[in-house]
C-alpha cells in the first residue's frame, strides 16, 4: 500500500515546493517594483511644495515672494534675523533687500542641497523680478566629505536595516518574549546592539569620511536612540503581534519610511502624500536630528527626539504588555490546575 501512496505523495510535495517557490517569487517582485515606485515618486521628480522663506525688506518685496506658489513668508526686522531664522530652522531660505540695492539669498546647504538649490532659483527669479542684483550665501554649509549633504541620510536608512534585521535574528535565536527575565535579556541586548551600531558608523562618517564632524557623542547619541526606535518597534510588534506583524511594519518603514525621510531632495520638496510621513515615521527624525545636530547647533532637535523616543517607547510598551499577558495567563492555567475544585 505504502508503495502505491508514495508517487502520489512525492509528487504532491513536489507541488508544494513550487508553489512556495513560485509565491515568493511573485512577492519579492512586487517589493521590488514597490521600492521603485517609492523611491521614484519621491525623489525622481522634486517639486518644489512647501518652501518657508525669511523676507527682510520692504512692502513691496514680500509681497512679490509671497504671490509665489509653494513659498511661506516670514517677514523679519533685518538681515541678522533672516538669517537666525535659518540657524533656527524656522525657515529654509532669506531673502533680504541689501541697502545697496541688491538682493541677498541666504540658503542653507546643511537641511538639503535640493533644497538649498531651489531656494536659490525662486530667489533668483524674485531678485530679477524687482531689477535687483543677486549675492548667494550658504550659512548652513556641508563639510568637505558630505558635499551633497546624503551621508546622514544614508546612514539613517543603513541603520534601519542593521536594527530591523537585527531585532527579527535575536527573536529567531531567543525565542518569543515570555517572561520578564526573556524581556529585559532582550532589550539589554538590542540597547548593546544599537549602542554597537551606532558607534561603528559615527566612527565611519566621522572618522573615514569627514562627513559629520565635530559632534562626535551628539551624532552617536542621535543614531542610538533611531536604531533604539526602530529595534524596539520591529521588536515591540512582533512580541503582541507576532511575526507577520513586525514583517509588515518592517515593509512600511523600508518602502514608505525611507522614501519619506526626505534625504536626497528635503522636505520641501516631498510629494503632499511623502511629506505627511515625514514626521511621523523614524527615518524622517533621524536625518531631521542629525541636521539639526551637525549644521543648526541643535536647533529643531526636539520633535524629533520626541518622536522617535514615541517610536522606541511604543515598542517596548507593547513588548511589556504581551510578555505581562502570557505571564498572567499561565497563572491562571495554573491555578485552575492547582484548584481543588478542580481536583
Amino acid at each position: 500500500m505504502g508503495r502505491h501512496h508514495a508517487p502520489d505523495s512525492h509528487t504532491t510535495g513536489d507541488h508544494v515546493a513550487i508553489r512556495t517557490m513560485f509565491l515568493a517569487m511573485i512577492g519579492l517582485t512586487i517589493f521590488v517594483v514597490a521600492m521603485i515606485a517609492s523611491y521614484s515618486g519621491a525623489f525622481a521628480k522634486p517639486t518644489l511644495h512647501h518652501l518657508t522663506v525669511a523676507v527682510a525688506g520692504p512692502q513691496q518685496l514680500v509681497e512679490g515672494v509671497r504671490s509665489h506658489d509653494g513659498l511661506v513668508v516670514n517677514p523679519v526686522g533685518d538681515d541678522a534675523a533672516a538669517r537666525q531664522q535659518i540657524l533656527q530652522r524656522s525657515a529654509d531660505a532669506a531673502f533680504v533687500a541689501g541697502k545697496s540695492g541688491d538682493m541677498k539669498i541666504y540658503v542653507a546647504g546643511g537641511g538639503g542641497r535640493s533644497v538649498a538649490a531651489a531656494a536659490e532659483t525662486v530667489g533668483r527669479t524674485i531678485a530679477a523680478n524687482a531689477g535687483l542684483p543677486a549675492t548667494v550665501n550658504d550659512v548652513a554649509p556641508t563639510a568637505a566629505g558630505n558635499p551633497s549633504g546624503t551621508v546622514e541620510f544614508y546612514a539613517v536608512i543603513f541603520i534601519s536595516i542593521g536594527a530591523s534585521v537585527g531585532a527579527a535574528v535575536f527573536g529567531r535565536l531567543r525565542g518569543s518574549v515570555r517572561n520578564p527575565r526573556t524581556l529585559v535579556l532582550r532589550t539589554i541586548t538590542l540597547a548593546g546592539y544599537s549602542a554597537l551600531l551606532a558607534g561603528c558608523v559615527t566612527a565611519y562618517v566621522d572618522v573615514v569620511l569627514h562627513a559629520l564632524v565635530g559632534h562626535p557623542w551628539q551624532v552617536f547619541g542621535a543614531l542610538w536612540l533611531y536604531s533604539m526606535a526602530v529595534g524596539g518597534a520591529v521588536s515591540g510588534a512582533a512580541a503582541a503581534f507576532g511575526t507577520v506583524a513586525s514583517m509588515a511594519l518592517t515593509l512600511f518603514l523600508v518602502i514608505i519610511g525611507n522614501a519619506a525621510a526626505a534625504g536626497p531632495v528635503g522636505r520641501p520638496l516631498l510629494s503632499g502624500f511623502y511629506s505627511e510621513f515625514n514626521a511621523v515615521v523614524p527615518q524622517g527624525s533621524g536625518v531631521s536630528l542629525l541636521r539639526s545636530i551637525e549644521y543648526f547647533d541643535g536647533h529643531g532637535a526636539h520633535t524629533p527626539v520626541v518622536t522617535l523616543t514615541i517610536w522606541a517607547a511604543a515598542g517596548c510598551l507593547l513588548a511589556v504588555l504581551a510578555t505581562a499577558s502570557r505571564v498572567n495567563h499561565r497563572a491562571l492555567l495554573r491555578w485552575r490546575l492547582l484548584s481543588p475544585a478542580r481536583g
